[in-house]
This record gives structure tokens, sequence and C-alpha cells, in this order.
């Protein structure tokens, strides 16, 4: 149905995000050819992919003859998912621009209630985001997951420091938040952690208590299935990989507070800075003891410093216990 007299014709995008998921974007394009609003762009952009995901996108988009405009891109080489987050709003017309990852589906109504809750904001909302029904890796539901910063009620220094804010895979957002702040500068970055606190440092975090996305949580390179099999050397790799992303973010918050003379948190930021930075020096077991607690005792950072060292030893000494018992499972 033509809805489009309903919102005084507005034009929306979904912006659909495929990387080597051959396995679900099939799913991810008919949830994006499924969206009741009108009128509507879809962009599908692929990131270079190295399987079948871009093939399954021509043939789709070539069937395809619902009353939405399609546009097809691919990139020539992977830019990686920050690098492909900043061409979004090259490469749409929309005002609003709605995100979807290639693993996920949108419900069919979630674009038309993104548009409704921007135009309820009096289009001043930067961002719109939701929860979602979490899906397993066969597609069905398990459960419902809330956004941490609607479920914890955060304040504003207390999101500075966060490292969970909006479940980036629900957002809609506007040009308003890059006309502010730019493009995100570092590609490390969790694009939810930047994107969440930019927006609400416009002021414009508008959030919908309605799941509207079915979100594959178990399909990621965390998934449950891959943490239980890993070694302690991957469970390092994995941990140094998660501190150098919330550093990332942390700096470009940092950044982003000062583009706009927000600086009463700055301090705030800068010491959760020094804790990773401390807790990542302990993880990758790069430090001299002695120096290191100077380090800790001249920035007050020594509970830190303790905490870190016995979490540490607790996993050491955890790893070998479960070696030990899966051979003496296999044995038996």
């Amino acid at each position: 149905m033509d809805n489009s007299l309903s919102y005084g014709g507005m034009l929306a995008t979904f912006f659909l995000i495929t990387y080597n998921q051959e396995q679900y974007v099939r799913e991810a394009i008919e949830g994006a050819f499924s969206q009741t609003y009108q009128p509507l762009e879809i962009v599908i952009s692929d990131d270079c992919s190295t399987d079948g995901t871009f093939r399954i996108i021509e043939e789709m988009t070539a069937n395809y003859s619902g009353p939405h405009r399609v546009v097809v891109n691919r990139n020539l080489e992977n830019l990686g998912l920050i690098g492909h987050i900043n061409r979004i709003t090259s490469l749409s017309s929309g005002e609003l621009m709605v995100y979807a990852a290639g693993d996920d589906i949108s419900l069919p109504h979630r674009t038309e209630k993104l548009v409704e809750r921007y135009l309820a904001s009096g289009r001043s909302a930067s961002l719109i985001h939701s929860s979602v029904y979490l899906i397993d890796i066969s597609g069905k539901r398990v459960g419902t997951r809330l956004p941490s910063v609607i479920s914890g009620c955060m304040s504003l220094g207390e999101m500075a420091v966060s490292g969970a804010l909006i479940i980036g895979a629900t957002t809609s957002f506007t040009r308003k938040i890059e006309d502010t702040f730019g493009p995100i500068q570092y590609s490390k970055c969790i694009e939810d952690l930047v994107m969440g606190f930019r927006s609400a440092l416009t002021g414009g975090l508008e959030y919908i208590p309605e799941p509207l996305i079915l979100y594959r949580h178990e399909s990621g390179i965390t998934a449950r299935s891959d943490i239980g099999n890993e070694t302690y050397e991957q469970r390092t790799k994995r941990e140094l990989l998660n501190k150098e992303r919330f550093l990332a973010v942390l700096t470009q918050r940092r950044e982003d507070l000062t583009r706009i003379g927000c600086i009463d948190v700055i301090p705030l930021l800068q010491s959760k800075r020094s804790e990773e930075l401390l807790a990542r020096r302990v993880l990758a077991h790069n430090y001299n003891l002695v120096k290191i607690l100077f380090y800790s005792l001249k920035r007050g950072l020594v509970l830190v410093l303790i905490k870190s060292l016995l979490r540490e030893k607790k996993w050491q000494l955890f790893f070998p216990v479960k070696r030990f018992l899966h051979a003496m499972l296999i044995d038996v």
C-alpha cells in the first residue's frame, strides 16, 4: 500500500550492508523488499565479499518488481565496517537512512515505524533505534533484547565511558550526525558505540520500545559456540582486539566532545581510557611489575591493576584445567 501521502512524501533510504553473508543475505534482502513504507530507496552495498553474497544480491535485485527503487553497489576493495558506514551518506538520497546488516531480518513495518517516530520528533531526531527479537543460527526466535542505554537509564557521563549503548543493527539516522562530527576517523571503532554517543550529544536519540529486527546474535565471530572451544591464546587475542576497539571508541568520543565544546565529561572519559590502557598491558603480558605498579600508584589505578592481574591469573589457571577435563572425557 502506498503510504507516501501519510508521511508527506518524505524519501527514506533502507541501507543494507553485506560482507561474506551468503548463508543469510537472501533473508535480509527479502526483509528489505518487504518494507511497507513509501517512498523508499533500497541501497544494497557489498564490501567486496569473497563468497557468493554478491551473486545472490544480483540475482534477487534482477528479479525484483516491487514498488521501491533499488540501488546496488559493490566496493572495489574491502573498506571494513567503519569505511562502509562512512560511505552511507554518499550512496543515499533519503532524509532518513535505515541501517540493516546482511545477517539480520527487518520486519516489514520497520521503516514505517522509524519514519513515524522521526516525524513525531519534529524532524529533530538524529538517530532512532529499537529493541530486537533474538534469533539463533537457524532463524528460531529465542528471546528479546533491549539496548543498554534504555535498560540502564544512562546519564551522558555514563554513556561516555560505556561499552554498550544501542543495538547498532536497529539504527536509523540522518545526515545531522555527519554534518556535526564528520566521518568516523578510527577504523577499529565499534560503530554503534560512536553513533549512539554522537546522537546523544546532538540531543536527538529516540527509542521505539518494540522489536523491529530479527537479530541473529549467534552468527558473528564471537558466537558462544566458538568462544566455548577457544584456547587461552585465542581468548587473549580476542580480548585484546576488543580492548583496541573500545580504546578507539573512547578516542573518537573525546574528539567528538571537543569538537562541540562539551568538555565537562572529558576527564571522566580520560580516566576510563587510562584504566583500559592499563588492563590491555596486563592482558598482553607487556609490563614490568615494578614499573606498572608505580604507574598505577601515580594515577590512582592500583585497584584496577590488582583486578586485571587476578583476572589474568584466573584465566591462566582455567584453560589447563579445561584441557585436562576435556582429555579425561575423551578417554572415557
